[in-house]
């Protein structure tokens, strides 16, 4: 019965999980004249400027949220609205010169988010995501993201959590800092800890799955690590953890479960199952 429960439930969350990826791309609903410049603002990304990352609009505001050089940063639209209709290149020099702002001018908040280590400690957290992630975005100017591995495919990254912004810790800032990565991984579990969402002390024979929203949802495993018993988990998005007994999980019905919520999610993780016991994760099909 629980295994049915956990799967309508996860199949649900894909249904959501993927309407609101198309709303977080919207934003809101659009008159056609602005629709047509999302439209061209969006290929103009996808011609000129692969490497960033548009992550959906911001609802009632003519911004949207970019990861720049991997940083989410929000990005008004405004000042770019009025030459969407522009002759010649125009409309490309405008949009190369407001990317061009964001990295001189919009992305030196990083610094002062993490100016001093006293400051960024309270905004730090950590985030889990795939290996293939990092390869890929890894390194952004001339610092690379700090990281530990977590278990097969997966590690554990660090954010600045600053309101709208989630700038990535890189080695040039812990550097700065005079700190080591075993400390950015104290402290941002502990803040993690701190912003609530525990899943129950008991697990229900449903199994629990977690979406509180805040953006850490599947890093809450990392509270789970020295779980006395057990453990079934599924990440397959950022804001998405599922946790099961595996005495009473179907392990095929789940995995596909989650492997469909991850091919739908506006940030997904993994689409694997893993198992945990005894403070390491490993994947489910390793074991079989």
């Amino acid at each position: 019965m629980w295994t049915w429960i956990a799967t309508a439930w996860l199949a649900a969350a894909g249904v959501a999980l993927y309407a609101h990826g198309r709303l977080r791309r919207r934003g809101f609903a659009m008159d056609p004249d602005d629709a047509a410049f999302l439209l061209r603002f969006e290929n103009e990304l996808d011609r000129c400027h692969r490497d960033i990352g548009f992550l959906g609009m911001l609802p009632d505001r003519v911004a949207c949220l970019l990861c720049v050089d991997g940083q989410e940063t929000v990005v008004s639209l405004h000042g770019l609205r009025p030459f969407a209709d522009a002759p010649g290149d125009e409309f490309t020099r405008r949009v190369a010169s407001l990317l061009g702002e964001v990295r001189d001018v919009g992305l030196h908040r990083v610094d002062g988010i993490g100016a001093d280590f006293a400051t960024a400690c309270g905004n730090l957290l950590p985030q889990v995501r795939t290996r293939a992630w990092l390869d890929e975005h890894g390194a952004f100017g001339d610092s690379g993201i700090v990281h530990r591995a977590l278990a097969e495919g997966l590690v554990v990254v660090y954010v600045l959590d600053d309101g709208p912004d989630m700038v990535f810790v890189c080695r040039r800032q812990l550097q700065r800092w005079r700190s080591s990565e075993p400390d950015l991984y104290q402290i941002a579990c502990a803040n993690l800890a701190a912003t609530g969402a525990p899943l129950p002390a008991a697990l229900p024979p449903e199994g629990v799955v977690l979406r509180s929203g805040d953006g850490f949802d599947a890093a809450r495993v990392l509270l789970l690590l020295d779980a006395a018993t057990e453990l079934v988990v599924g990440l397959p998005d950022r804001d998405t953890l599922f946790v099961g007994d595996p005495e009473r999980v179907d392990v095929a019905r789940v995995e596909a479960a989650v492997a469909a919520v991850a091919a739908n999610a506006p940030h997904p993780v993994t689409d694997a199952l893993y198992r945990l016991n005894g403070g390491r994760l490993q994947p489910v099909a390793a074991d079989r």
